[in-house]
């Protein structure tokens, strides 16, 4: 199972400084064209391939700076086998594709075009409007505190079993999200649970609670 992060947190002070100054130094590597050091990082950091610099501002992530430069072929599908999401968009909007495009770097115009590998139950405007109430409805005021970005759908039709986690300040946990068969589950967790939090299934007309059973390890 793939396993990634969507950082949607936009307040740079509400993460600690060790942790500000690691992900600053990774944001640089991308913005430096520094892939060696990059690719170095992910082998110990592989869920940080999609986060852009802590606080969101412009929201490039490394695939991002990769097109701007117009990276070697070679390290462009490196990031893409990391995982680095091709549907991913920049805070005005952009895919790694439109800036590509923009700047003139069409040898990686056909590699940075998105892959559908698996479709979103339909139709996906609805079914993200409802995935978004929930998430709204279950945090209370942790969003209307602290602002976060709420996290698009459209990165899971990059993967057959790739599972999201969504960290909300204020839960001391988050949310963690994937879609199974036609519909998305999402998982809402933290570290003062005492079980193994709240499950929900969300459709394009909906969404609702659900009961989980934990499947036990096997011996």
């Amino acid at each position: 199972m793939i396993s990634m992060e969507w950082d949607g947190l936009t307040d740079r002070e509400r993460f600690g400084e060790w942790y500000r100054e690691k992900r600053d130094r990774f944001s640089d590597m991308a913005r430096d064209a520094d892939w060696d050091g990059l690719f170095e990082e992910l082998e110990r950091q592989p869920g940080w391939v999609n986060l852009p610099r802590p606080g969101n501002r412009t929201g490039f992530a490394p695939l991002h700076q990769a097109a701007w430069h117009g990276a070697d072929f070679a390290v462009v599908s490196r990031l893409i086998a990391h995982g680095a999401w091709r549907t991913q968009r920049t805070r005005d909007g952009r895919r790694a594709v439109d800036i590509a495009r923009a700047e003139g770097h069409t040898h990686l115009l056909d590699l940075l075009e998105p892959v559908v590998v698996r479709r979103l139950p339909s139709p996906a405007q609805a079914l993200e409007h409802h995935f978004h109430a929930l998430l709204r409805e279950r945090t209370g005021r942790c969003f209307e505190e602290i602002e976060h970005l709420l996290p698009p759908l459209e990165p899971l039709t990059e993967g057959l079993n790739m599972k999201i986690f969504f960290p909300v300040v204020g839960m001391m946990g988050g949310f963690t999200y994937g879609i199974e068969g036609e519909v998305v589950h999402v998982h809402g967790h933290s570290r003062m649970d005492a079980d193994d939090g709240d499950h929900y299934r969300v459709t394009p007309e909906g969404w609702f609670r659900i009961e989980h059973k934990r499947v036990p390890p096997s011996p």
